[in-house]
């Protein structure tokens, strides 16, 4: 009796899972922790990574406070990982048949690990993450187009019929491919982001060693021979050697982020069944403003006298710290985006851009400050800082807000707003609350692509069915 199909992927992968370990898969780092920020993994998150191969990642999610969960078909890989991270729930397995109940996980991801050829991978995917749970997956993009294309030139060393198959696989990263995908396995609020990838390596020959160590080597290997593999990679790299710098391959890689089917756009808690005459009037207030109800505003109609107070609160250290519409723009912004609240970097993504510009407003969600000047770079930065770890700030860090010309009692009053809106914040993405869908179509097209963390925001509703047409004669 032959050995099932996916065991077959340990020839390659776990022929040198040691070289695939410290040579090949630190290269990926930056697409591990990059995936890990879009996704929101950190303490308390339960994941799991599909085809987690020596377990890199899985390391960096535990890192991130995060408890961590990984298969792969190779046992000699996953022998690493578990040596890497002995208390991950690691398994030896097919992904086709994720050996863990429904709903177990918050997060499930997979770097390079589910391809155009294996789609049915997504139902379990699907089916293993909680109701409304985030599922992210790298694959590789316009690879041609990339300025280290050439680092992935040896694995066309393969026989053609082995070349044509990873032509196949990689598919997905086509226009509109992955995203159709996703949606056919029933995910729900799916977008593309850049994900970066770059390899370095030290010289030719550990850059030869890094790619024997891969499937893609193998099938090449297997063609040509490992010395002749080894021989004309290093050969390949070194037309990219620079003087004193490392070889460096810069390949274009796209990401995926989903969501499965479930709550998406509700919260945690129901309305409540009566509401009271402040909750009344919250709600007169936004339909006035707005033209709609918040979901934050029904989440807090539960004590619409406890979100009066906070806001009035709110109000008085913005007072005192002479904050402008701009400045409490970017104070929210930069707060949001480093608590990965999406709800709050859009609603205030759009109006810092209403204020300055949508660049303006993408960067600071995306931790680029070159558009603010010193003063606003200070708010940012000490936003980010309180935020973050307001334990580990120090004396120093204050300093900027001094030169800036703020006094000792709007420090305080700027420190009291970023720790009131981490309050707000908090409540809301704890129970639930997620972007309206009226929000994510007024705001600005830069915000929207820089909000790639938090709650998806709730789908748009369906559109009303047209009338039927009246009867002839009627």
């Amino acid at each position: 009796m032959s050995a099932p199909q996916w065991t077959l992927a340990d020839a390659g992968w776990g022929r040198k899972a040691v070289d695939a370990a410290t040579v090949h898969e630190p290269q990926n780092v930056r697409e591990y922790v990059a995936m890990h920020q879009h996704l929101g993994v950190g303490r308390g998150t339960r994941v799991l990574d599909v085809a987690c191969g020596a377990g890199l990642a899985v390391e960096l999610g535990t890192a991130r406070g995060a408890t961590l969960a990984g298969i792969d078909a190779s046992p000699r890989l996953i022998a690493v990982a578990r040596d890497r991270s002995p208390v991950a729930d690691l398994r030896v397995g097919d992904m086709r048949e994720l050996p863990w109940a429904d709903a177990a996980f918050d997060v499930v991801t997979s770097f390079r690990g589910i391809w155009g050829t294996t789609p049915e991978v997504l139902d379990e995917v699907r089916r293993v993450l909680r109701s409304g749970g985030r599922f992210g997956m790298t694959v590789w993009g316009h690879v041609k187009a990339s300025p280290g294309a050439w680092a992935l030139r040896p694995f066309q060393w393969a026989p053609q019929p082995q070349v044509a198959h990873q032509a196949a696989m990689n598919n997905l990263g086509k226009p509109g491919v992955g995203e159709h995908l996703l949606a056919r396995h029933g995910f729900e609020a799916i977008r593309r982001v850049s994900i970066p990838c770059v390899w370095e390596f030290a010289d030719p020959e550990s850059f030869a060693r890094a790619l024997a160590a891969t499937g893609p080597g193998y099938e090449a290997i297997e063609a040509v021979g490992e010395e002749q593999f080894l021989a004309d990679a290093a050969q390949l790299a070194q037309e990219y050697q620079r003087e004193g710098l490392p070889l460096r391959a810069e390949i274009n890689l796209v990401g995926f982020i989903a969501s499965a089917p479930g709550n998406i756009g509700r919260p945690f808690l129901d309305e409540p069944a009566e509401l009271s005459q402040q909750a009344r009037t919250t709600y007169e207030d936004d339909h006035a403003e707005l033209g709609y109800v918040m979901n934050t505003t029904r989440l807090w109609a539960h004590d619409a006298e406890a979100l009066d107070s906070l806001f009035r609160t709110l109000g008085h250290v913005t007072k005192t710290a002479g904050l402008s519409v701009r400045d409490r723009g970017i104070l929210v912004t930069a707060t949001a985006s480093t608590l990965a609240d999406s709800y709050c970097a859009l609603a205030w993504g759009g109006k810092l851009a209403a204020a300055t510009s949508p660049g303006l407003a993408s960067g600071v969600l995306s931790g680029d400050d070159s558009l603010l000047d010193d003063r606003e770079r200070a708010l940012a930065r000490w936003a980010r800082a309180v935020t973050a770890d307001a334990n580990a700030t120090v004396a120093a860090d204050v300093q900027p807000l001094r030169d800036a010309g703020y006094r000792e009692a709007q420090i305080l009053a700027i420190t009291a707003y970023i720790a009131l809106r981490i309050a707000f914040s908090t409540v809301n993405d704890a129970l639930g609350s997620v972007p309206d869908w009226q929000l994510r179509a007024s705001t600005p097209k830069d915000v929207l692509d820089a909000v790639t963390f938090g709650r998806p925001p709730a789908p748009a509703p369906a559109p009303a069915p047209a009338p039927a047409p009246a009867p002839a004669g009627a």
